[in-house]
Order: structure tokens, then C-alpha cells, then sequence
């Protein structure tokens, strides 16, 4: 599951609702340049890696997607995703829409949503409440009205206007798109087989 939303969009607490809702989620840490904020924790909210650290892990095909957001890095390691899907998680990846676009080529099943906040006064509000300075609201804003023009090309949408409603929405996306038929084409064909073997056995 992608989860993209402008800057103060509530990406980040949207994944963290979903941990607590559902053990079937499992967050994909990605790994950063950009310095830890406070609160946050080496190997939980990212890996916190140098420059140098991060350009070898992009040569060596380490990670899945990566792109440079306000002059910093970010990038999702394969191995983490990896990992998770074999043991029937799903990994929740909170990126950017270029890593979006990234992982779709690769995992053209991955189910993408955009996020987006009631308005653009909310939007304001969360990056000051954040500590943003003036210079970088206006670098953000700019971003987000670039990354909103690409929104169509998500799968689903969800207004982050109250946490725990958007958190039950995308969850509910989630348990949709387990269900569907093209997510369990073998449970069908073993059931199938076992019809075939039934029937040919009382024939």
C-alpha cells in the first residue's frame, strides 16, 4: 500500500493509526539524509543514513525507489518490502508520487492513495504546528500544488479531515482490495481442483 499526501497532509499519522489498528500492516521504513526530528527513532520512523551511505545503496539496485525531496534523499529499501510481503504483511510505504510511480512499475499490484487535508488553511496550520519555517511552508506549498496535479493517477483518494476517519478509510481499502479475485487466483484454482477431483471420483 503507497500513501502519498502534500507536506502536512498527515501521511505519517495515518500510517501509525493503521499499525495500531491492524497487525496486517506493517510499516516499510525508508532511509533518509535528512536529520532526525525530534521524536523520531533510527529504524522506526527511517533509516537516518549519509549522503555517501545512500548514493551506494542507489548504485548497487538496493533500493526500490528514491527520490530527492527539498534538498533531501529518500529512498525505500527492497529487502524491507520484501521481507514483509513473504510473510503476508503489508507493508504501508508513506512516499512521495515520483517513489509512487517508481513502485508501481515494480509492483504493479501496489494499491496507491493520496491524501489530501479538508483545505489549504488545515494544511497551513500543520506545517507551522510542525516548525516549519516561513521559507520552507513556501517550498512545501509549491511542491504540493505540483503533486496534486498528479492525483488522478492514484488509485484512491481520502480527505484527512479527522484522523480516525481517514485511518477506518484506508483500512477499508485495504480489506476491499484483499478480497478481490485477481488477489486470489490460487484459493480459486485449488478449490476448482478439488471440485474436479470430487466429481471425477463419483463419476
Amino acid at each position: 500500500m503507497v500513501i502519498s499526501a502534500p507536506s502536512g497532509g498527515g501521511k505519517s499519522a495515518v500510517r501509525c493509526g493503521l499499525l495500531k489498528l491492524d497487525k496486517r500492516f506493517a510499516f516499510s521504513v525508508t532511509c533518509t539524509t535528512r536529520p532526525k526530528r525530534p521524536g523520531e527513532k533510527e529504524g522506526r520512523d527511517y533509516y537516518f543514513v549519509s549522503s555517501r551511505e545512500f548514493e551506494r545503496l542507489r548504485i548497487s539496485g538496493r533500493l526500490l525507489e528514491w527520490a530527492r525531496v527539498h534538498g533531501n534523499l529518500y529512498g525505500t529499501p527492497v529487502k524491507s518490502v520484501r521481507d514483509l510481503l513473504e510473510k503476508g504483511r503489508i507493508p504501508v510505504m508513506t512516499i512521495d508520487v515520483k517513489g509512487a510511480r517508481s513502485v508501481k512499475r515494480i509492483f504493479p499490484g501496489a494499491v496507491s492513495i493520496f491524501l489530501l487535508p479538508p483545505d489549504l488553511k488545515t494544511l497551513v496550520r500543520r506545517l507551522k504546528k510542525r516548525g516549519e519555517a516561513p521559507e520552507n511552508i513556501a517550498l512545501r506549498l509549491a511542491t504540493a500544488r505540483k503533486e496534486i496535479k498528479v492525483a488522478y493517477c492514484y488509485d484512491y483518494l481520502v480527505i484527512n479531515d479527522r484522523l480516525n476517519k481517514a485511518v477506518k478509510e484506508v483500512a477499508a481499502i485495504a480489506a476491499l482490495e484483499v478480497l478481490k479475485v485477481r488477489r486470489n487466483l490460487e484459493k480459486v484454482s485449488a478449490f476448482g481442483r478439488q471440485l474436479a477431483k470430487k466429481i471425477s471420483l463419483k463419476l
